[in-house]
């Protein structure tokens, strides 16, 4: 009997007094804030892995250039080792340059990838770039 009298008297006040069953203001807060560390974690990796590949394949892409010399010439033919670069870059779909000086080869890579959880408050991407190099060693 007690409790079927306070059920009817939570009803008719609309629950117990001072719960308007609300969100707080600390809860909310700490909610965006919450959301906030976990899209700097998930993003913060996904640039720190996109920062990663782009070293790789601009050193991937130097060695490839590399391939393209004739180790019977005296010289190195810059525009095959440009050509070779910019193919194994077309196949990787990046996009970087390579510059050719005293036998080696050093490609400037940039990538642009998507943003999971910052582009909530307008970032959407961020672009990464790497450096590789490699030298040119005649076999003995």
């Amino acid at each position: 009997m007690l409790l079927h009298r306070r059920w009817t008297e939570l009803r008719e006040r609309g629950g117990e007094a001072g719960s308007g069953g609300g969100i707080s203001l600390v809860m909310l807060i700490g909610a965006i804030g919450l959301l906030m560390v976990l899209g700097l974690v998930m993003d913060g990796s996904a640039k720190a892995h996109a920062l990663d590949r782009a070293n790789r394949l601009a050193s991937e892409a130097a060695r490839a250039g590399l391939q393209a010399v004739n180790p019977a010439s005296d010289r190195i033919d810059t525009a095959a080792v440009q050509h070779a670069v910019n193919q194994y870059l077309q196949g990787e779909e990046v996009t970087g340059t390579a510059e050719v000086a005293d036998q080696q080869v050093t490609v400037h890579v940039s990538i642009t990838e998507p943003t999971k959880m910052l582009s909530m408050i307008g970032i959407d991407s961020m672009t990464v770039t790497g450096d590789g190099t490699a030298n040119l060693v005649y076999g003995q």
